[in-house]
């Protein structure tokens, strides 16, 4: 809030320079007028006086670390400050900070309801840990078709990608309100089909890159056929196939340190092994990530996630407890850890966790169970169920952070 005041205070002092730049304009002959009193002189004397100037660097290190709702604003208050905003330096800035805020402020959620028609809200993670009251924002979401519920395939740096009848994407900032549809995959789509997307970035070629892992039952040694859109080409291109014998189970690759990663299956005689696929964006290069040791005889079947930039695996463990491991350094096998064993309450039924979507600095764990969501506190073994205003009722969540970066601009 300091920085957010003294941000509108800067904004202030440039709007009034430029009006008294433009009062200096004016022919003095054309103000004829009575000698004025002792107080409006001294008025004059004060308006003459130099505005406070700020460095350039100054100025920019405020602005940066600003919402990007009080960015947009601000955009208005000069043709210098409107350029700065839109400078692709000053977006990887704010982006840089923005994600690596320790107290979160930039990161909201955002939930797909259950509901018969098709609601996104979008809410602060940091009002869900913090406050015992959230209150939720509808979000108006591109594509009008309120009788279809688009999957979210995942969020990177601020866009939020959506699998749209699992033949074309749709990636959507919603906090710079701009979005772009990808043109039709083109596969030819049987019953049976289905298509695994995943959205990460390439950061040789500063391009957002969406995968998809289109695979088809039908064809018993059939590869599942991979083709990559281009943000910055608005394009899809064939690439090399699916590693033989593998196919994703799950329907949205995790993008960690500039890779994509899917759960997947590799039948071996009448049982099947579970494995980690690996997608370079930039090499485009398969390789395995191995798991951690874990109990795998007493688990359900694992699934991947992403906390603090690292990727997590998660899974049931005896139907009495959600276990998630963390890989510290990505590829490295011994980096794995035990993250969190969440227990579950009496008489679970069918449902399991979903998630987690964040981890706070304590240690306190956000994730859904029953279409809600919970907070857990390893600590003390706690749970806390943030109460959302004009909202209930979950199907689906992604969390995202507030950037500047744009679809229409790549």
């Amino acid at each position: 809030m300091q920085i957010l005041y003294v941000a509108c205070s800067i904004g202030y002092l440039h709007s009034v320079g430029f009006t008294r730049k433009r009062e200096r304009l004016i022919n003095p002959m054309d103000r004829v007028s009575p000698q004025p009193s002792t107080s409006v002189q001294n008025q004059a004397v004060s308006e003459s006086l130099p505005l406070p100037f700020l460095p350039n660097e100054l100025v920019v290190e405020i602005l940066s670390r600003l919402p990007v709702k009080s960015l947009l604003q601000f955009r208005c208050v000069c043709k210098s400050w409107m350029s700065l905003i839109s400078d692709p330096y000053f977006m990887k800035k704010h982006l840089h900070l923005s994600t690596r805020s320790t107290h979160f402020n930039h990161h909201r959620i955002i939930l797909s309801a259950t509901t018969a028609e098709f609601h996104l809200k979008s809410c602060s993670v940091s009002s869900l840990f913090n406050s015992p009251s959230t209150v939720c924002d509808d979000l108006s979401y591109p594509v009008k078709n309120k009788f279809r519920h688009d999957g979210i395939v995942g969020s990177c740096n601020g866009l939020l990608c959506f699998a749209i009848k699992g033949d074309c994407v749709l990636l959507w900032n919603p906090s710079m309100r701009a979005s772009k549809k990808s043109p039709p995959l083109g596969n030819n789509w049987r019953p049976g089909c289905f298509t695994a997307f995943g959205l990460g970035y390439d950061h040789v070629t500063e391009d957002y890159k969406v995968v998809a892992v289109f695979c088809d039952p039908n064809e018993i040694y059939s590869e599942c056929k991979v083709k990559v859109y281009s943000m910055a080409t608005n394009s899809w291109r064939k690439i090399q196939d699916f590693p033989h014998g593998f196919s994703p189970y799950q329907n949205s690759g995790k993008f960690v340190s500039g890779t994509l990663n899917w759960a997947a299956n590799h039948p071996v005689g009448s049982t099947s092994l579970w494995v980690i696929v690996s997608l370079d964006l930039h090499k485009e290069t398969y390789r395995e990530v191995l798991p951690p040791d874990y109990e795998k005889e007493d688990c359900s079947t694992p699934t991947l996630g992403v906390l603090q930039e690292c990727l997590c695996m998660n899974y049931d463990y005896k139907k009495t407890h959600f276990v998630v491991w963390m890989m510290k350094d990505y590829g490295i096998r011994e980096s794995w850890f035990k993250l969190v064993s969440i227990p579950y309450l009496p008489n679970p039924e069918d449902f399991s966790y979903s998630g987690p979507y964040y981890v706070s600095e304590n240690g306190e764990v956000l994730l859904m169970f029953e279409f809600d969501l919970i907070l857990y506190d390893p600590r003390d073994n706690s749970f806390k169920y943030p109460r959302i205003e004009s909202g209930k009722g979950w199907f689906d969540a992604e969390v995202y952070v507030e950037t500047l970066v744009s679809p229409m601009k790549h």
